[in-house]
């Protein structure tokens, strides 16, 4: 089975999920734009909700243009509400699902008998999707969500809640997340997920779950995040701020459980507070229109959304399989798809590196070139008779992974370190067992998660070359731990071993079949143990110390 990672920020590159489909039908998704709603929350000074408004105190202007309203109501009217909950594997770290899964009922026993309410679990893919009926509003909830191994795909599952939303029968609606990630995995791009923000009429509230170091990192950081790697994502919190502002609702980012209560509770009573108007466009051509929401009151602040959209270049719109609302991956393919193979249940991935859009990263340190997918760092410099060296949680080198979600494979590479000479021995700071670049090496990593990675590394020092003294090693290496976890020590490896060498590069091959794992070296096998810390995840290489070291055919089979 395919599944793909939840990368840790500074750790790791993105890995993409593949889908199968078996329907051959998709859907766009269809939003009655008649009539346009606007969800309006009205605050004094001190920002309490103001209540007791009738339609005569407020203005309602599209593109400057006074608009008639057409309805109007407030807290009476039912609610249309969805919430989504992120379920990967992440969520298990400080019981987060769990604190989720309590302040959730606390907004579902809010809830009202006559509003319809939805529960949706996402990581890579939708996981679940169940409306909660009256009867059993709170049996579905405590029959709880299960943590799977899997990343956080937001923005394609925000998309599939606006698609079953499109058949609500309530005006008022709203969208209400959890998740503590960032998203990676997604199809659709965030301009598209804007685009159907501004055309359907749910409010999207985010809670952006995070501990202290990672809020940290997304605070201090602009529109983008660059991973270690050099992927750049968009920053969750410029993000979901924007998302929530587009649609009339409000982003939180607690770091603690009182504050994620807070902010629940804070979701609630915006939702019960809230003024609901609506109205009928006068046939404006624009497909965005901006919306403008006042009061004829001193002293007030007012809340509601800020654009709205038309169906118009709907063609540009995002696709969905049509029994599940999830988003088509044939109309919105990952790159890697086009290097995917599938005969029955068996699946191949094969890539030589010479089309670079193909989707691994593609930028210093980690790129296509015509001598294969290209690792390297910058040498250590001195400066004021020191050694300036420049470390990340890999330690000195650089990785890269793309591609499927793999559990039980065969993958096969061949590493080329050219073999050039390496730096000057200088100490660093991740690795104990590399604690000088004469330690140098660079291999394939594999079943890499959020957690860590297995690393199956060959030697790249050309002084050992020469002598004939080439080793490998298999380690275990846990995110932002100091040191590694050493499976199978530096083992020398005979001439026999060495087939092909500095002209063609040395093939480095891993299987893996549940806990076991198999190691070969020029098809010949060297070394074979078992450990059960990862069942499965990505694939990818490493560079440690080493200079530049080169990639290519690259092939992995397995089963979905």
């Amino acid at each position: 089975m395919l599944r793909t990672i939840a990368p840790i920020f500074g750790v790791l590159a993105v890995v993409y999920p593949l889908r199968a489909q078996t329907q051959v039908q998709e859907q766009r998704i269809r939003v009655n734009v008649d009539l346009v709603s606007v969800n309006v929350r009205v605050t004094d000074k001190q920002n309490r909700d103001v209540s007791g408004l009738s339609p005569e105190d407020f203005d309602l202007m599209e593109d400057g243009r006074k608009q008639k309203v057409a309805f109007f109501d407030t807290e009476k009217e039912p609610i249309t509400l969805s919430i989504l909950v992120d379920s990967s594997s992440s969520m298990n770290v400080e019981d987060k699902l769990g604190a989720a899964q309590r302040m959730l009922e606390e907004l579902i026993m809010r809830s009202r008998l006559e509003d319809e309410v939805s529960l949706m679990e996402f990581t890579d893919h939708i996981v679940s999707f169940k409306p909660i009926t009256r009867e059993h509003r709170l049996l579905a909830l405590a029959a709880g969500t299960t943590l799977e191994s899997g990343g956080t795909a937001l923005y394609d599952a925000v998309a599939s809640a606006f698609c079953h939303l499109g058949s609500a029968r309530n005006l008022r609606q709203a969208i209400v997340v959890f998740t503590d990630g960032a998203d990676q995995h997604s199809r659709i791009k965030l301009e598209q997920l804007i685009r159907l923000v501004h055309r359907s009429r749910p409010q999207l509230f985010i809670i952006g779950f995070y501990r202290g170091p990672e809020y940290a990192v997304y605070k201090e950081s602009d529109k983008t995040v660059t991973l270690v790697t050099g992927r750049e994502i968009d920053n969750p919190l410029v993000v979901f701020d924007r998302l929530a502002r587009e649609s009339g609702a409000e982003a939180f980012f607690p770091t603690t459980k009182e504050r994620l209560e807070q902010a629940v509770n804070e979701i609630s009573n915006i939702l019960r507070a809230q003024y609901t108007l609506a109205y009928y466009p006068q046939g404006s051509q624009k497909s965005i229109r901006r919306i403008q929401v006042k009061v004829h009151r001193g002293g007030i602040k007012v809340r509601a959304r800020e654009a709205v959209g038309s169906l118009q270049g709907e063609e540009e719109g995002i696709q969905f399989a049509p029994d599940t609302c999830q988003v088509s991956p044939r109309a919105h393919p990952f790159p890697y798809e086009s290097r995917l193979m599938q005969s029955g249940v068996a699946l191949s991935y094969r890539e030589d590196f010479a089309d670079a859009r193909t989707g691994w990263p593609n930028r210093e340190g980690s790129r296509y070139t015509p001598k294969g997918y290209e690792l390297s760092f910058a040498p250590p410099k001195e400066k004021d008779g020191r050694l300036l060296i420049v470390a990340n949680p890999v330690g000195i080198g650089a990785l890269a992974a793309y591609g499927p979600w793999w559990e039980d494979f065969r993958a096969s590479v061949s590493v080329d370190a050219g073999w050039a000479k390496v730096h000057a021995p200088v100490r660093t700071f991740s690795l104990k067992s590399q604690s000088v670049l004469n330690d140098s090496s660079a291999g394939i990593i594999f079943r890499l998660r959020d957690s860590g990675y297995y690393a199956f590394l060959l030697s790249t020092s050309t002084q050992a070359y020469k002598a004939g003294e080439m080793s490998f090693k298999l380690v275990k290496k846990t995110f932002f731990s100091i040191s590694e976890e050493v499976i199978i020590p530096w083992t020398r490896l005979a001439a026999r071993q060495i087939q092909k060498g500095i002209a063609s590069g040395i093939k480095l091959t891993v299987e893996c079949k549940g806990d076991e794992i198999t190691l070969f070296v020029d098809d010949s096998q060297v070394g074979q143990v078992r450990d059960n810390t990862l069942d499965s995840g990505n694939i990818g290489f490493v560079s440690l110390g080493t200079g530049r070291v080169w990639f290519r055919d690259l092939l992995v089979e397995g089963t979905q």
